[in-house]
């Protein structure tokens, strides 16, 4: 069953208006603050947070993503850095030195993703911050040697496509080996920094991966000083900011995103998170 409907779930009005200016399919906005009667044609762009609680409520919805350890597998050459994966409780050693570390799953917001000292730095970090929760060590990671982006992109995929690609974020020089940066809402749609050729890149590293992707979601890929592409990271087409990419592409993505019939990648949240979070209301 193909999807004939897409519901936004956000108290942002201007990214229902952006996507609904495309044309394509027909659009509704809501707070979600009950889960929505879903009839198996009509797909959802919403938060993670908020796709949890549409699953702790009961209600089940094929959510894809690459999952937490997709991004290992990309080959060196579009990565440009050593990148590894695991849960928290089974962290590997991987030297002196600050390494990059985020939640691979999840967000929250007292565990930023960013540069720590050590494994054992952002696995005390995490661990203090969920002190008396079951199934810390269970929560998944992503580690990667450092890298500085000049400009990162978002580019949206969709059946083996880029059909969309928008700038985010710049970083600049500044004073005192400080840096400045530039989000994409510092410009309007047709100002915005070109992306054709990060979806470029990016449409290199969806024909490498062939069969090993999951029908829609993002890359974010970024450029460094000396010109050189490297792929970020991957998320879901279904909650990831559509910045100044082109609206139909976007949909695209986001429809394949929720393709029933893909259990390969489904979205598993971890155990943490879903039993902490508390369902929606209003399921009939």
């Amino acid at each position: 069953m193909s999807h004939d409907h897409l519901t936004v779930v956000t108290s942002a009005r201007w990214l229902a208006d952006d996507l609904r200016a495309a044309g394509t399919i027909g659009i509704d906005q809501i707070l979600g603050l009950d889960a929505p009667v879903l009839d198996g044609r009509t797909a959802l762009w919403c938060s993670g947070a908020w796709a949890l609680r549409l699953l702790k409520a009961g209600v089940q919805h094929p959510f894809l993503s690459a999952g937490p350890d997709w991004l290992t597998r990309v080959p060196a050459e579009f990565l440009r850095r050593d990148v590894w994966a695991g849960t928290i409780g089974r962290m590997p050693y991987r030297g002196e030195g600050k390494m990059f570390y985020k939640l691979a799953e999840h967000k929250h917001g007292d565990i930023p993703a960013g540069l720590y000292l050590t494994e054992d730095t952002f696995q005390r970090h995490v661990r203090n911050v969920f002190a008396t929760a079951d199934h810390v060590d269970e929560l998944h990671f992503v580690g990667s040697a450092p890298m500085r982006y000049t400009r990162e992109y978002r580019c949206f995929i969709a059946h083996g496509t880029v059909t969309a690609a928008s700038f985010y974020l710049a970083t600049l020089p500044g004073v005192n080996d400080s840096t400045a940066t530039i989000t994409w809402d510092a410009y309007n749609g047709e100002q915005a920094p070109d992306a054709s050729r990060a979806a470029a890149f990016a449409q290199d590293v969806v024909d490498a991966m062939g069969a090993d992707q999951p029908p829609g979601y993002t890359l974010d890929v970024g450029e460094d000083a000396d010109g050189d592409w490297s792929v970020i990271e991957a998320n879901a087409a279904w909650s990831s900011n559509i910045y100044h990419a082109p609206a139909a592409g976007v949909i695209d993505s986001v429809l394949a995103s929720q393709e029933p019939g893909n259990n390969r990648w489904g979205w598993t949240p971890d155990a943490l998170f879903f039993n902490r979070t508390q369902p929606l209301g209003g399921v009939r």
